[in-house]
């Protein structure tokens, strides 16, 4: 079943980690855009939370996108001033639509 657009509600970036060349040629991991996209954004809370951290421990968000071709575990997801690490997704009704749930990380 297609996910309703009105519930998608908060525009997120998810990024993918590259490889690129400083300015004395070294090779640096770097983080660039994938895809930016429409998604519903929550804090997971209580038993939501203790149910997934039995499976990929901490986690506080749940990011729910349209399917999304190519999305792996590897990448992250921007919301705001936040990033959000993906430690598990979860393909809804046939790949309508995509639940990832993410641990928020702290600015460095």
């Amino acid at each position: 079943m297609p996910l309703d657009a009105g519930k998608l509600w908060a525009r997120v970036t998810v990024q993918q980690q590259t490889q690129a060349r400083n300015d004395v040629g070294e090779t640096t991991l770097t983080w660039a855009d994938y895809a930016t996209v429409w998604a519903d954004v929550r804090s997971l809370g209580g038993r939501e939370a203790e149910r997934y951290a039995e499976t990929i421990g901490l986690s506080t968000h749940k990011v729910t996108i349209r399917f999304l071709d190519g999305l792996t575990s590897s990448m992250r997801v921007i919301y705001n001033d936040r990033t959000l690490e993906i430690g598990q997704i979860n393909e809804i009704d046939r790949r309508w639509y995509q639940e990832l749930i993410c641990t928020e990380k702290a600015a460095t």
